[in-house]
């Protein structure tokens, strides 16, 4: 009997019942719906065995599966606006598993809303996980936003005093945002801690025109501007 070897899957989570934008995973970038450039990029890079899509949506199960990858219906439990990924993430392994003869032993979270990551950045983070002793890894971009709360009519500054405002560079600063483009992890973590993050935690660096989150209306034009700028404008 041949022993069942461990892989890396993707997961890609792309509900229908968005709010914020409507159908937002089908609207179109760059000639293509968004959840087809998460699923592009998975099926780029080098480190990733299988792609899945996760969705209660049959459209978009059906545009995914015509890009390239495996589909599983996502349980409506997981499917609400209030849903956490991470039980999700769980739940799709554990259905995934029971379906093919082979155990996971990575899983990359890669979430429709970056359509502009890139996959070298995919592969970087994987390895960091596989082959340089981290257990989670996450891409994250610089940042040097002065951040202010809000109590009511009185604001007060987060992270930095007014008095002593500081220069911009990544050695004063060490201030880094999750952008939500990728996110790996060992399976074992995952199960036994529920979350995506933790033991050492590697990170890989992305440049903030890549780190957009489409998650308004505002986020997609942008979205699209850029891309129409980076990778359509040669065409």
């Amino acid at each position: 009997m041949n022993e069942i070897q461990p892989i890396v899957l993707a997961v890609i989570p792309a509900r229908g019942g968005s709010k914020g934008i409507p159908r937002k995973n089908l609207e179109i970038i760059g000639l293509k719906p968004l959840v087809a450039h998460s699923i592009g990029h998975a099926l780029k890079a080098k480190t990733i065995d299988t792609v899945v899509v996760t969705s209660e949506d049959k459209e978009i199960q059906e545009v995914s599966k015509s890009f390239g990858a495996e589909v599983l219906i996502r349980p409506k439990k997981y499917a609400a606006d209030t849903s956490r990924v991470d039980p999700l993430l769980i739940a799709t392994v554990r259905q995934w598993e029971e379906q093919n003869e082979s155990k996971v032993e990575i899983l990359v979270l890669l979430y429709p809303t970056a359509p502009l990551r890139d996959v070298e950045s995919i592969d970087k983070a994987v390895s960091l996980v596989q082959k340089q002793g981290y257990d989670s890894a996450l891409s994250l971009c610089f940042d040097t936003s002065y951040i202010w709360k809000r109590k009511e009519d009185i604001v007060s500054p987060v992270n930095y005093a007014p008095e002593k405002r500081m220069p911009r560079q990544k050695e004063v600063w060490n201030q880094w945002i999750e952008n939500k483009a990728i996110y790996v992890m060992k399976r074992k973590l995952l199960f036994d801690t529920g979350c995506r993050l933790g033991g050492k935690i590697g990170f890989v660096e992305m440049p903030k025109w890549r780190s957009i989150d489409v998650d308004s209306p505002e986020d997609l034009f942008l979205a699209r501007m850029i891309y129409q700028q980076k990778f359509m404008s040669k065409i």
